[in-house]
């Protein structure tokens, strides 16, 4: 056995690239662009980048996929007497939009691709169901053609979460276009990242105007918010490459617990709160590494279609994995396993890779949410409590 194994990993800055850790430490340690950091042209043209690349008229950018989600609801009428449909396995975070509102989830169970089944959304659909959030679970698009069927017939509005799938396509059609509005996440494990931030689309001059109107009474993002988030990729860059020799965990866990690196979601948010300083302004250092990554999204998303293909072809994982469809964007490649985090733990040791376990073992991920706050009670969605049950995520990066 090698002593050392280079690692892989699922959820540590996987897209993180040599000129984005030079960008974030030109802002970290340049004194003449600290005026920059907050306020600047990257955010604009991350709009202009988003708008161009769907087709849309408006794209309107946040701090995070969560406070675009937020604010996308908010703009649909969300609040008070409303019911807001999700499927039932999805983030903590979907379910915090949703009940900062004053709205009220509902769980659609799932079918055995992860996505949303279009046959429990008939039933779970009352006089109340207002919004429809159609989640593409790992890049792969949902049923559309079903889906919005369903919503056309119930007068629903839509929100696409597009989180995972940038750059994915339904019947040719990009995800993110099916909607009244979508929403996109560019947070640490997405398809392209800045570490945190967000955006949402639409073709609706009305609902943009919203939008606008929310964003125009956010707070900058405060300054050491910033530097955390910057503060990710020199430290990721030096500890990543010596994880398995423990060198690189120390280093994590030391940034983690002195606060030099900002976390993925604050404790808080799995109880349902709040985090102080969130929803705010998209900061322009941030801005300034995602437009790089935007530039390199297609090969970055042939390289993980490359990575999933040679996934599927061994035997053990041949059968039993989230199915592959033309355009879908493999941000992760999910198997199904009886014990997922003994696979986990036997991968570490057998090939160095660290293995996504935030969406196993919880229908409200990632595990420890608060499902009571979240809305969730066991058995509303029985194939999405058996599926997290026996998921787990390999890097496709």
């Amino acid at each position: 056995m090698k002593f050392y194994k280079k690692p892989t990993f699922t959820n540590f800055a996987p897209n993180q690239t040599a000129h984005d850790v030079m960008t974030a430490c030109s802002f970290l340690f340049l004194p003449w662009k600290w005026m920059k950091l907050r306020k600047g042209p990257n955010a604009e043209r991350v709009e202009a980048w988003l708008a161009k690349y769907f087709g849309v008229e408006h794209a309107i950018a946040f701090d995070s996929g969560r406070s675009s989600l937020y604010y996308a609801l908010k703009a649909l009428g969300a609040g008070e007497g409303v019911e807001v449909l999700a499927q039932g396995y999805t983030c903590m975070v979907v379910a915090n939009a949703i009940l900062w509102t004053g709205a009220a989830p509902v769980y659609v169970d799932i079918t055995n691709d992860l996505n949303m089944d279009p046959e429990d959304l008939k039933k779970k659909i009352t006089p109340k169901s207002k919004i429809l959030i159609i989640q593409h679970t790992f890049g792969l698009p949902a049923n559309m053609d079903a889906l919005l069927a369903i919503a056309k017939e119930h007068d629903l509005k839509v929100v696409e979460d597009c989180a995972h799938s940038l750059g994915a396509r339904y019947a040719g059609q990009l995800t993110g276009t099916f909607g009244d509005i979508a929403m996109f996440s560019f947070g640490s494990s997405k398809v392209v990242s800045c570490v945190r931030g967000g955006a949402t689309i639409t073709r609706d001059a009305i609902l943009a105007k919203k939008l606008l109107e929310f964003r125009s009474r956010l707070p900058a993002m405060p300054l050491i918010k910033v530097f955390q988030h910057l503060a990710w990729y020199p430290i990721f860059a030096i500890a990543k490459p010596l994880y398995n020799l423990w060198i690189g965990k120390l280093i994590l866990a030391a940034a983690k617990i002195l606060h030099i690196t900002a976390r993925v979601m604050e404790p808080a948010e799995k109880n349902g709160k709040r985090p102080l300083w969130s929803p705010s302004l998209f900061p322009n250092a941030l801005a300034s590494i995602l437009l790089n990554q935007f530039r390199d999204l297609d090969a970055t998303n042939e390289r993980r279609d490359r990575a999933a293909k040679k996934y599927s072809k061994r035997a053990e994982w041949k059968r039993e994995h989230q199915r592959g469809a033309p355009g879908r964007v493999w941000l992760y490649f999910p198997v199904f396993v009886g014990k997922p985090l003994a696979l986990a733990e036997r991968l570490r040791k057998k090939e160095g890779m660290i293995v996504g376990a935030d969406w196993t073992g919880s229908v409200i991920v990632p595990r420890g949410s608060d499902l009571a706050r979240a809305g969730y009670k066991k058995g509303m969605c029985p194939n999405a409590e058996r599926l997290s049950e026996r998921v787990i995520n390999l890097p496709t990066r």
